[in-house]
This record gives C-alpha cells, structure tokens and sequence, in this order.
C-alpha cells in the first residue's frame, strides 16, 4: 500500500470561507481542499464554481491527498483524465478514483488521439501540468495539440527552487503567450519556495474574477495569499496519512 509522504500543505476549511477572494458557486459547501497549494480553490474561483467540467491531469501522483483534480472530481462532478509514469501508482489511483489515470510518458503520448477519442470539448476546462524534472514538464507541454484545443485554467508546475535556474519557466511563458494565455500568478510558492505559474485563458474567464487574483509583480507569493484576502492561515500536518 502506498503511504502518504510526511508533509504540511495550507488547507482550506470551511471557517476559512468568509476570507476566500472569490465566493465562486457553492463555495460554502466545501469543507476542505485537496491541492497542495490550493490549486483546486484556484481552478474553481475562476471558473465560477463549475460543475461537469473536464480536466486533464498530467503527472496525478496520489488520488487524494496533495491531487489536484480529486475535489473537482468528487465534489463538483468533473470528468477527465490522469497520467503518471508510475504503474504503482496508476494501480493505486484507479482503485479509487472514478475517472481514470494512465500509465504512460507523458513527454510521448498522443495526446490529440485521446481527447478526439473522448470526444473532449475544444475548450478544456483545466490543465494541470506537474511531472518531474522540471525539463520534462515543459516537454510534455510542447507535446499537447495547442493549435486545437484550449484551456481554460492552467497550473503549470517549474519547480525553480530546486535549480536557481528558471530556463524552463522562461520557454513555458514563451509557449503559453504565443498561444494568449494570460499570467495571473507567477512563482506560486509552497513553504517559500517559488515553484508554479497560474494561467489563464482570458477569452473565457470573467475579467472581473481575474481583476481579483492578478498580481502585476514576479515575486513569489504563498498559495493561500493567492486565495484569500489576508494571509493569516493554518498549516495541516499530514504525516503518514493513508489513502482511504
């Protein structure tokens, strides 16, 4: 059985929500996130608190704890696909989740064939981008069919903190403005460590939601500034939690 990693993360609970920047569609009826850095928060703020969207989840890790895409899932109805290199994981994912994650590299896999065959929508509701090392995140990118679908909100994981070195960042803005997608964060950091970017494409997301997160600066900024309207927030333990 797969263990959790010891780790913190900052976790919304329901007494947080007078605080949240946005009071998106049912906000109210959640009582806590699943994200590391609060990414899910993030994903449903701008979208309004959508339900019945679609996402696409390369590098899933776990199913539960520190996943992006588990609240979406199971609290608003998302359907959508994972992708992780490890079968061991894989396995343990699709023993508990709905929507299925493959076994696969992601910096290879025919991404367009799947969501033709799917039938997935030209506008795909959320990416979420988080596979190591931070060259392969970026090679993974260059793989999507850009020129076909759109997404609506992007996290897209450069780990900067690990290397000093923000190469793979710099190609990944590059990518995302050719295509006009918006930088509404930049260098979310976890810890103080300064690792994702926030992406928006600002055809489909309400100028109003934005105008509320956008930060016109390149300093790192915790996630739960980035969602709340003051810092002031708890720190969760999660040390050897097991997936249910």
């Amino acid at each position: 059985m797969i263990n959790e990693e010891p780790n913190y993360w900052p976790r919304y609970t329901i007494k947080d929500h007078h605080r949240l920047r946005h009071h998106f569609s049912e906000s109210e009826k959640i009582d806590t996130n699943w994200s590391q850095s609060m990414q899910d928060m993030f994903v449903l703020s701008m979208l309004d608190g959508k339900r019945n969207g679609v996402y696409v989840e390369i590098g899933a890790d776990k199913p539960k704890i520190i996943n992006n895409t588990y609240l979406l899932e199971k609290k608003f109805g998302w359907r959508g696909v994972s992708f992780e290199l490890d079968n061991e994981k894989v396995e343990f994912f699709n023993q508990r989740r709905r929507n299925r994650c493959i076994c696969t590299d992601a910096t290879t896999f025919d991404y367009k064939s799947l969501f033709q065959e799917r039938n997935y929508p030209k506008q795909i509701d959320y990416l979420s981008l988080d596979i190591d090392p931070s060259d392969a995140t970026l090679e993974a990118l260059k793989k999507l069919p850009l020129d076909d679908y759109r997404f609506s909100v992007i996290t897209y994981e450069h780990e900067n903190y690990r290397t000093n070195d923000d190469v793979w960042q710099k190609e990944s803005i590059k990518i995302f403005e050719k295509y006009g997608y918006e930088l509404i964060i930049k260098n979310v950091a976890n810890m103080g460590n300064p690792y994702e970017d926030w992406w928006v494409d600002p055809k489909v997301i309400n100028r109003a939601i934005i105008d509320k997160f956008l930060k016109p600066n390149d300093w790192c900024r915790e996630s739960t500034e980035c969602i709340f309207s003051n810092t002031k927030f708890s720190i969760m333990p999660i040390t050897a939690i097991l997936e249910e």
